[in-house]
């Protein structure tokens, strides 16, 4: 039985002489693998089908194991994305993060929902501190969907809502003046602000503020995420080390 699904191609490996498999994040099914025929003859419509950071439409023959397709429909090529190295980087660490933290087979609808829109704002905006803080607030969202989010709105030690001092990486979240470990990097109350943003605002409201945020508390931010992946769930990305080169 053939269905048609939603999804957006993470990865595209050469399968056998003409073929693809695909990774692709979807709508219907989250995180699954598609074998695509014909994609990779470049007279084939599938070929740009196949291309990673492509939104389409895909008719598979759905299994619990590889699936496969035979044809689909464009959405968005994203050329622009495709094109612009840097943003390159920053979409292939969101996308790696997906890959390596998401179970196939498992629907998550709002983050699927927010890749979307974090891809549609990319591709139209050249803006070096939006492209920064939607990573970040991916990140944070990813972190939330994978339960290991942090705490933001209190002290992760006894839940003091006053006096919060600072962002305890090993603790998970913020700290108090009691709890305040003094041999930790102190971040600003800028940076502990917007991080308590970026749990509780939306997606747009994060978007309007970008424009405002300091290039100092962004880089603090990409610190703060990038010592929270690896040391909560031992995870870095290929793209992490060209990050303070863009």
């Amino acid at each position: 039985m053939t269905e048609i699904i939603e999804g957006v191609v993470l990865k595209s490996s050469d399968y056998q002489e003409h073929s693809k498999i695909l990774q692709v994040f979807s709508k219907e099914h989250g995180l699954l693998g598609i074998y695509l025929r014909g994609a990779s003859n470049y007279k084939s419509p599938n070929f740009a089908l196949a291309q990673p950071i492509s939104h389409a439409f895909f008719t598979i023959r759905y299994t619990e194991g590889l699936s496969s397709s035979f044809k689909g429909e464009m959405i968005n090529a994203f050329q622009n994305l495709k094109l612009d190295f840097t943003k390159n980087i920053y979409v292939y660490h969101l996308f790696e993060l997906l890959m390596r933290n998401l179970q196939q087979h498992e629907s998550h609808p709002d983050l699927y929902e927010l890749l979307i829109k974090t891809l549609y704002i990319l591709e139209n905006n050249n803006e070096m501190r939006l492209l920064k803080l939607l990573t970040i607030y991916f990140e944070m969202q990813l972190l939330y969907h994978l339960g290991v989010g942090p705490v933001v709105s209190e002290c992760v030690v006894c839940g003091e809502r006053t006096n919060i001092a600072n962002f305890d990486i090993p603790h998970g979240g913020f700290v108090c003046l009691n709890h305040l470990d003094k041999s930790q990097k102190r971040y600003s109350i800028s940076t502990l602000e917007l991080l308590y943003k970026l749990q509780n605002n939306t997606f747009e409201e994060i978007v309007a503020l970008s424009t405002d945020v300091k290039n100092e508390v962004l880089k603090d931010l990409r610190e703060i995420m990038t010592n929270f992946y690896l040391y909560h769930l031992n995870i870095t990305t290929n793209a992490v080390k060209y990050f303070d080169k863009s």
